[in-house]
Order: structure tokens, then sequence, then C-alpha cells
């Protein structure tokens, strides 16, 4: 009997530490772990030759700080971030080996390219063409998207005749067997050469808002390439990678088609001009008197003068370059 007993007890006194230690029913349930962000690796390559010693930041659209660090001296970086979504990568800083004059240069413009960050690896090439794209996409009222840079940086990438090549991804080989986006660089490069007037800020964020002009930076453009590539291609800009917007009377619902045809002299060389024009928003007809369609076009820096001719139609041409009446 005593040793049943004992064995009783132990049972009852083994429960009784259980229920001590929180087996009762009124116990809180665990927290679970909050989940950690995906960290995502940014590498990539700066370009104007190749960048050594610049500064790289990662940073969201608001401006929010996601991690820097500095090129090497082939222009590349590598670097870690716990930020999520679309960042923004900027480059300030650093000397490159300029194509045009073989002269060690500062970068004095900053550049910049979109990514969008999920986890794993992302590279990203940082070139004054993403930085085009970059400014051509993001407005005071257009959100910082990477489908908004992505969408620019191909219209960018066609005009410059490298359809199908994919600007933030493509490596530029700028030295020995270059290739067609290295060679775009190189014209950039004695383009701004040959016009000490331009700077890259210029080139990255306006020359080619207007239709004036990207003709003037076609014939310019068009000349750089060719001396420094020894090649003799023609480059034709028409703006249309660009958003443009008229000012004037806005708010109606006319559209008016206009060409203007003529020539302008730039450097020395007589460039044709043949513009197509595609008007909304207009308030009133589509001719000469609608004082709103006549501001548009001197917005763009197009006027009627004796070096053109201007014909208004009803309907718009084919691929001609869209304005829109504020």
């Amino acid at each position: 009997m005593s040793k049943k007993f004992f064995a009783l007890g132990s049972i009852c006194a083994a429960t009784m530490v259980v229920t001590a230690c929180g087996g009762g029913g009124g116990d809180t349930p665990p927290v679970a772990a909050t989940p950690l962000a995906p960290t995502t690796n940014l590498t990539g390559s700066v370009v104007k030759g190749p960048v050594g010693n610049a500064t790289v930041t990662a940073k969201k659209p608001d401006g929010t700080a996601c991690g820097t660090t500095a090129t090497n001296a082939t222009g590349q970086y590598d670097f870690t971030t716990s930020c999520t979504g679309d960042l923004i990568i900027e480059v300030v800083g650093g000397f490159y080996l300029d194509e045009a004059t073989n002269l060690s240069k500062l970068l004095d413009a900053p550049l910049r390219s979109v990514v969008s960050a999920t986890g794993g690896t992302v590279n990203s090439v940082v070139t004054p063409l993403t930085s085009m794209a970059y400014s051509y996409a993001f407005t005071s009222s257009n959100a910082a998207t990477k489908a908004a840079f992505d969408a620019q940086a191909a219209k960018i990438a066609t005009q410059f005749g490298l359809n199908g090549v994919n600007l933030s991804t493509a490596l530029p080989v700028i030295s020995g067997t270059t290739n067609a986006y290295g060679n775009a660089l190189k014209g950039i490069s004695q383009y701004l050469r040959d016009n000490p007037a331009q700077t890259l800020t210029a080139l990255t964020t306006a020359t080619l808002k207007t239709a004036l002009d990207t003709a003037r930076f076609s014939t310019s453009y068009t000349a750089a390439f060719n001396k420094i590539n020894n090649t003799n291609v023609t480059f034709s800009f028409d703006g249309t990678a660009f958003s443009i917007t008229g000012t004037g009377a806005g708010g109606g619902s006319g559209t008016c088609g206009i060409s203007q045809k003529g020539s302008l002299s730039n450097f020395g060389i007589v460039v044709p001009i043949n513009f197509d024009y595609c008007v909304s928003g207009l308030v009133g007809s589509c001719d000469v008197g609608n004082q709103a369609l006549n501001q548009s076009l001197s917005s763009q820096g197009q006027t009627a003068g004796v070096n053109l001719t201007t014909s208004y139609s009803s309907v718009c041409a084919p691929g001609a370059i869209a304005i829109a009446v504020k």
C-alpha cells in the first residue's frame, strides 16, 4: 500500500509542476516574430568614361536615404539596403577620363538611374542617358516610379540609335572594341567639347525639351558622333521621347495639326526643319488667328517666320509631336 501511495503522490507532484510552469488555460499565446524586410544588394557601374571615387547613394523618391558607397577606380559600386520599392540611384563627384580630350575630369553633374528593390541582387548602370530618362520621366506632377523611368529609357535608347538596349543594365564599352552604347557616350563627350556653351547638366535635363532644340542637337550630335567614332551616320531627334506642354487658353476639346517647314543655320551647317505637331485642348479654331495655338508653338521655340512656313489642318500627321495646351 505504501508503494502505491508513493507512486500516486509522484504523479500528482508532476502534475502540480506542469500547472505551475504555465500549463493552465489562462496563458498568453506567444507573439509571432515580425519578418525582416528583404535586403537588396545594389551593384552596377557609373560610366561617362568609368567614374572613379564617386559617391553613390540610394534613396526613396521622398528623399529617404537608403545607403551609400563609393565607386572603385573602374566605376563599379556594390552595397546593400534594407529599403524596398522603387529607389533612385544618384551619383555625384568622382573623376573620369574624358574620351574627347583624353583628360581626367570631375563629374560636375549628378547622374541618376532608378531600380526596384525587392531582395536579391539588382544591377543598375548609371550614365548620362539614364539621367536623361530620369529627368524626362519625373516631373513635379509625375511620381518617381521604375515603370515611368523604364518607359522613357526605352525612348531615349531609340533616339540614340540603341534600339533594344536596356540603358540601365547594358554596360557601355568605351575603349578598345567599343559597343554602340559606348560610342553614344563618346559622342556626348565630343558634343560637349565642341559646344562649350552646353553643360552636362543642361544636356541631361533640358536640352531636348523643345522641337527647336532637337533640330540643333540632331546636327551637333551627329557631327560630334561621327568625329569621335570615325563614322558617317545621321541622328534625327524628333522629340517624341519627351513630355511637351504648351501654354495658352486650354480646357477645350479642339485639336489642330500643324506642319512647319524651313531651315536654320547651326554651327555653320544648314539644318532642314520639318516638324509636325498635334495640339490638343484648344478653345477656338485651328488657324493662325488662334492665340492659344500660337502660344503653344512659341513655348516650343517655334514661330512662323521668314525661314518657316506653317500650315494648319484639322487632322494631325502620323507621328506628330503632341502638345497639350494648358
